[in-house]
């Protein structure tokens, strides 16, 4: 930074009075300047999502996963759900074209090619967030600030010569972080693109062999002197007669001095199913999606249902809860504000098929323990993601339950008749126990009157 920024930078501070970034400032040539994407967006949708099978699979197999949740809205004070709340209603139909699982789905498509997943708020005229619609992350870039490290969002749609800037409160960012460029995130997709391309160009090949020859790549020899054109013509005749899949059974005819040399590989010369997994594998791992649960053949080599099961779980604890809380930390940080202090969101996975079996195990678990009086009711309800009630910080225990203390030798018997003296209503109660013994002598009571002036009535009638 030269002089001149320096004293600009410095009567800037002085005339605004904020704090300067000192570690993640920006350069002085670069204040005010947006930061373009090191990644080609349309390249990573054109030549992965749109042409290459696995990418598309394993992008649309995560995306499909947020069919099976929903995040909702909860009171902070009282733990307690709130359905009907504006911002629960603003994500399950962000925009009028959109449903909660698009927004989710389109989220996950995004951030995958692009690395950053951007939305911007659609505000009603007192300012409240109505909507929530999606922008190119190829179109938008965030204009760098050494103040406030990024000031504001510049959206240009190509072909319009026109830059919208769109405040920074007003857009959404989720982002996968990219450790060399902090205005940008870096998609799995690029990671993957050398094999990916690979993988598009195998493809290609086993589509042009079928297509255009019957046969590997070879020379035609002959003794005769050839002119340009006649090896022209000779090559175009061969093509027609010989080339295409309609014409692989069709036999050769030679003339007598013609002889034919192979030159090219047959597919077990190539190895293509080694590449082919080794491809599969790369591209899953890049992708962090279990090659068994998107049909790649290194994956179902080793398939079975067991397998497939354990996977799935496996897949969504170890990849998609992080993935999905990541989303949800965003929410709370940057779009809960714009709806008041109060509240919080988080996600209810009760409809996860992977997690059923194990819901399952973990509800006996939890019953168990509340059961013998080892935890509250409250904590039962969180193991199990249910919200907190008022009221339920207590252990419930059975009234033939008593605290024993260790005994010392020749102590049981006093022991032994204190408890005695409790059942016969001899000795010191608790209060709630002196509470429970009172209402359960008055119903039974009640219930031997009621026998009685039951059993009267029949004698009278007889």
């Amino acid at each position: 930074m030269n002089i001149i920024d320096r004293i600009r930078l410095g009567l800037d501070i002085l005339m605004r009075g904020e704090k300067v970034l000192q570690a993640t400032r920006v350069k002085g040539w670069d204040e005010g300047k947006p930061s373009y994407p090191e990644v080609d967006f349309k390249t990573m949708a054109t030549q992965g999502y749109r042409k290459n099978e696995l990418i598309f699979a394993c992008v649309a197999k995560t995306a499909n996963s947020a069919s099976q949740i929903a995040l909702k809205v909860y009171d902070k004070r009282t733990e307690q759900e709130i359905p009907d709340h504006p911002l629960r209603q603003l994500i399950k139909a962000p925009n009028s074209e959109m449903a909660e699982y698009d927004f989710w789905s389109a989220n996950v498509i995004y951030e995958d090619l692009a690395g950053t997943a951007y939305w911007e708020k659609e505000r009603s005229a007192a300012g409240r967030v109505v909507g929530l619609w999606p922008l190119r992350p190829d179109w938008i870039r965030p204009v760098k600030s050494s103040t406030e490290f990024i000031s504001y969002y510049e959206y240009e749609i190509p072909g319009t010569n026109t830059k919208i800037p769109i405040a920074k409160e007003d857009v959404l960012v989720f982002k996968n972080f990219d450790p060399l460029n902090m205005y940008q995130g870096w998609p799995p997709a690029a990671v993957a693109a050398r094999v990916g391309d690979v993988d598009n160009a195998t493809t290609d090949f086993i589509k042009m062999f079928w297509e255009r020859g019957g046969m590997p790549a070879g020379i035609l020899t002959t003794k005769q002197h050839l002119q340009e054109a006649q090896v022209k013509a000779i090559r175009r005749r061969w093509d027609k007669r010989y080339g295409g899949s309609k014409n692989w059974l069709s036999p050769a005819v030679l003339d007598a001095d013609a002889t034919y040399q192979k030159t090219g590989s047959t597919f077990n010369e190539m190895g293509f199913e080694v590449l082919d997994e080794r491809n599969e594998a790369r591209i899953c791992m890049v992708m962090d999606v279990p090659p068994i649960l998107v049909g790649a053949v290194v994956g179902l080599k080793r398939s079975t249902y067991s397998n497939y099961a354990e996977a799935r779980k496996a897949w969504w604890q170890d990849t998609l809860s992080a993935m999905f809380q990541h989303y949800d930390d965003t929410i709370n940080a940057r779009l809960v504000p714009d709806f008041g202090d109060n509240i919080y969101c988080k996600w209810d996975f009760s409809q996860v098929a992977a997690y059923q079996e194990e819901a399952e195990k973990l509800w006996l678990r939890y019953q168990a323990a509340l059961t013998a009086g080892g935890i509250t009711v409250n904590e039962f309800r969180e193991g199990i993601n249910l919200p907190r009630l008022r009221g339920g910080d207590v252990l419930l225990r059975t009234l033939n339950i008593y605290d024993v203390p260790v005994l010392e030798e020749g102590a049981t018997k006093q022991v032994i008749e204190m408890i005695e003296g409790k059942l016969l209503g001899e000795g010191n109660r608790t209060e709630d126990e002196n509470k429970i013994m009172k209402e359960m002598v008055t119903h039974l009571r009640k219930q031997k009157n009621r026998v009685i002036d039951e059993a009267e009535g029949e004698v009278l009638k007889g």
